[in-house]
């Protein structure tokens, strides 16, 4: 019993927390009298406020460093470990604490024209639509009747909706770092991947009101629920409720989730399949013609994938339907076929007279060279939308998929380079232009009278702040790349598979990536990755932690 609890982390006491109170305000009041001078254009609210986060950040770093040095001899060994739900707490304040300074600088939110549009749905200043969405719409618009309720302004109300945002994606990534340290992660790393959640690039995506924070935590989620549900570890009911509930909100939360979801379920319920197939021929029950019947696993995740399905298209169907929201147009969903055969066209390759003329009859092709980007379909859609007849294209499916099809068979080099150029940013090291994390504005004119107010720093230093964003940009494309995230994923699939562990985890990612090659607008765009990039943490320790190293000497061992 004694060697059970040595191997667990020891409490804080009341009287060790309560200790450490004076501590934190002695730094909190050190700080502040300090720069003193930068005191005088606040009032006396406002000054205590900067005292009392000082003092919460002050205290958070010597409750964490007295944890850490209390309990070194078990957070240093890669030993898995006990729960304890107070660490999952401790990290997810650690984050909120680093990402509130930017929501305060950038108070309410970081509005950009996506959420101008959906928030105008949301308050019935605009037709329903559903290019954006319409699930987080919803989501949007009942934080925004409660913020309005309590607050009587849209500023408060969309200040209230991106503190609810931040903090979700806060408490995901808290909840990750906590699993690696049930993981036995070793401290070393444990601390490199506090350090990659509070980079300024979650900080800033935690507080854009738009849909990629919520997209990205119900994925991180999701890749959970899937390592959870693997063939030898999925034993109770819960983790397949939990598959259902992450997986549909994958597929409500992005235009691309569902076939990140099919593609993730079709490995899943294979390699359920091959599992029971291999126990079976292990037990030696296999006798005749006899069939094999399912097992419980197997049907559970046959049902929970049927549930999600089905889920998906109720809400696609008779609920939008209902609800009286459109349904994107249809060049939005195009962008690949319509960079194929553009590429081949301005590039000089091989078309007929009457393929041509399929062609112009949606694009007036006489400007087409002036709206072309190999790199970026939006001024191509957009064009399209405003000068051209994409209806052409509703009305006539079969004949301009069969268009696609004939073009491409005669121009394949064509093809080939549209899809590299509009796909590259997502596999080249490096490439010719630099990806943006944020971009250089951070309130677009919107209608509804909502400023930037900062709450933070005057309007210099926040000025300064901004310079700091830009300067993290662009260390981060020296020294970085959508590229570099998926060498990475797959290194580590790779060691994975040659450790003979389970791989089940990287499928969704996989997933992401291969959506993005079929259907990517931007050929760099970085929320559209952002799932990947916050899941290496988790995947690396998967793949290279104690528990594989473990497992690996104990099969060299039998084998030996």
């Amino acid at each position: 019993m004694e060697a059970r609890r040595d191997k667990g982390i020891r409490r804080p006491t009341w009287r060790e927390l309560m200790l450490l109170l004076p501590f934190a305000f002695s730094y909190a009041f050190f700080i502040v009298l300090g720069d003193w001078q930068r005191s005088a254009p606040y009032s006396n609210l406002q000054n205590m406020g900067r005292l009392l986060l000082w003092m919460l950040l002050s205290y958070s770093v010597l409750l964490l460093f007295c944890t850490l040095m209390d309990n070194r001899k078990c957070l240093f060994t890669g030993a898995e470990r006990q729960r304890h739900w107070w660490i999952w707490l401790i990290v997810f304040l650690v984050c909120l604490l680093c990402y509130l300074p930017y929501y305060l600088m950038y108070f309410p939110t970081w509005f950009n024209n996506d959420a101008v549009w959906q928030m105008e749905q949301a308050l019935g200043l605009a037709a329903r639509s559903n290019h954006h969405p319409y699930f987080h719409t919803l989501l949007m618009k009942g934080f925004l009747a409660l913020g309005y309720g309590l607050f009587g302004t849209y500023t408060a109300a969309v200040a209230f909706y991106t503190f609810f945002q931040m903090a979700l994606v806060a408490a995901v990534f808290g909840f990750y770092l906590y699993l690696m340290y049930r993981k036995g992660t070793r401290l070393f790393w444990l601390v490199l991947a506090v350090f990659f959640y509070v980079l300024p690039v979650n900080a800033m995506l935690s507080i854009c009101m738009g849909k990629d924070a919520w997209f990205t935590a119900v994925f991180l989620l999701f890749v959970w629920a899937v390592s959870s549900c693997a063939p030898a570890e999925a034993t109770k009911k819960k983790q397949w409720v939990l598959f259902y509930a992450t997986g549909l909100a994958v597929c409500l939360l992005r235009s691309n989730g569902i076939f990140v979801f099919l593609g993730t379920t079709l490995v899943m319920v294979l390699s359920q399949l091959f599992a029971g197939k291999g126990e079976e021929r292990g037990r030696g029950s296999s006798i005749g013609g006899e069939r094999r019947r399912f097992s419980v696993q197997e049907k559970r995740c046959m049902l929970s994938v049927a549930a999600v399905l089905l889920s998906y298209l109720l809400w696609q169907g008779p609920v939008l339907h209902g609800l009286q929201v459109e349904p994107p147009d249809t060049i939005e969903s195009l962008a690949m076929p319509t960079q194929h055969l553009l590429c081949a066209y301005v590039r000089g390759g091989s078309l007929t007279e009457e393929e041509v003329a399929m062609l112009e009859a949606v694009v007036p092709l006489a400007e087409i060279k002036e709206y072309y980007n190999p790199y970026l379909f939006d001024m191509t859609k957009n064009y399209i939308r405003e000068h051209g007849d994409q209806e052409v294209i509703a009305k006539n499916r079969g004949a301009y998929a069969k268009l696609w099809f004939r073009v491409g068979l005669r121009n394949p080099m064509q093809y080939l380079e549209a899809e590299i150029r509009q796909t590259a940013g997502y596999y080249a090291l490096h490439t010719p232009h630099d990806q943006y994390l944020y971009t250089e504005y951070y309130m677009v004119d919107n209608p509804f009278g909502i400023e930037t107010e900062r709450k933070l720093f005057s309007y210099h230093a926040s000025l300064a702040m901004s310079e700091f964003l830009q300067g993290f940009q662009a260390l981060y494309n020296r020294v970085w790349s959508l590229g570099a995230n998926t060498w990475l994923l797959l290194l580590g699939l790779a060691y994975t598979l040659y450790r003979r562990q389970n791989a089940l985890v990287y499928v969704p990612c996989l997933m992401l990536l291969g959506s993005l090659l079929l259907a990517t607008p931007v050929y760099n765009e970085f929320r559209y990755a952002y799932g990947v990039f916050v899941s290496l943490p988790f995947l690396l320790a998967y793949s290279f932690g104690k528990k594989a190293d473990e497992k690996m000497e104990r099969e060299e061992g039998t084998q030996g």
